[in-house]
């Protein structure tokens, strides 16, 4: 089966609770409006990819508990693939999230199974052969991710790369990616320049990989490749939770990519996907379908 994007990557079952104000050390931070949800950086961005439109797949790992479970469930009814595997003796990924009134978060993580995904299956191998594009991660072992780099640019497939969490891990993989997604406020460090523009830092980035993405969601993105350095569209919305924005990002960057438009075209339609998901709650749950993405980019247009 040929499958437009793989994701190799985290999945997480994401325990949300509203807070007045993000923790602070040593303060005790009152919390309401406990949730519990599917998420984690992978599927995260599977659910966004087939949203999109893509036929996806991803490869993961979660724990033979009820979270993983549920986590399967969110991958079926989202109509991605799953190439998961279920590991005995480990729990579920699971992440502790504080979402404040400026839909601002902080976030606890437990790896659990993810901690596994240090090397590529047989099974994955098969599925990541088969795709157009594979979407990466650091929350998962680098060394795992490395090996699908290599088994995707075998097969002529593009690989892109989201550097988030561990931007530190970078230097390791940045040789292997097609394109590299950074937070607009770790590029200086990715880049090694800590006093440098946003600009300067980010054209520096793409002298080592052909295309380099700042993603700042609502503040604006910068994208870095032959063409140069120039500025995304930026939309203007009402923050509500920030917890899936990069991945619905992401997730729409790789589907517009498989369907054949080029990286800066398929950017320009993820960050309205990404402006969207910003305005709903919730990690899976707030990622936006093709058809609202095309609505919402027609009322732009006509606004």
């Amino acid at each position: 089966m040929h499958r437009d994007v793989t994701v190799f990557g985290s999945a997480n079952a994401d325990l949300r609770v509203l807070v007045d104000e993000l923790p602070r050390r040593g303060q005790v931070t009152l919390g309401h409006d406990l949730e519990m949800g599917p998420g984690g950086r992978g599927l995260n961005q599977a659910v966004a990819a087939a949203r999109m439109g893509a036929r996806t797949a991803f490869v993961g790992a979660v724990g033979s508990d009820d979270h993983g479970t549920m986590l399967l469930r969110c991958l079926a009814e989202s109509g991605v693939e799953a190439c998961v595997d279920e590991v005995d003796g480990r729990a579920t990924g699971a992440a502790m999230i504080a979402v404040d009134e400026h839909g601002e978060i902080t976030v606890i993580e437990l790896p659990g199974a993810n901690a596994t995904l240090d090397g590529v299956s047989d099974r994955a191998a098969h599925t990541i052969r088969g795709s157009g594009v594979l979407l990466l991660q650091l929350e998962t072992p680098v060394a795992g991710s490395l090996d699908a780099a290599a088994l995707a640019r075998g097969s002529g497939a593009a690989v892109i790369l989201d550097a988030g969490p561990q931007v530190g891990e970078l230097d390791v993989i940045l040789g292997a990616v097609d394109v590299v997604v950074v937070d607009l406020d770790e590029v200086r460090e990715a880049a090694g320049m800590p006093d440098a523009t946003l600009e300067d830092a980010v054209a520096a980035l793409a002298t080592r990989v052909p295309t380099v993405i700042a993603f700042g969601g609502l503040r604006g993105s910068v994208i870095a490749d032959a063409g140069g350095v120039r500025r995304l569209p930026r939309y203007v919305a009402h923050a509500l939770d920030s917890s899936a924005v990069t991945d619905t990002f992401c997730g729409a960057l790789a589907a517009g990519v498989a369907a054949g438009r080029s990286v800066s075209e398929a950017a320009e339609v993820a960050v309205a996907a990404a402006a969207l998901a910003v305005q709903r709650p919730g990690s899976a749950d707030s990622i936006p379908t093709l058809a609202d993405v095309e609505e919402y980019l027609s009322l732009q247009r006509a606004g």
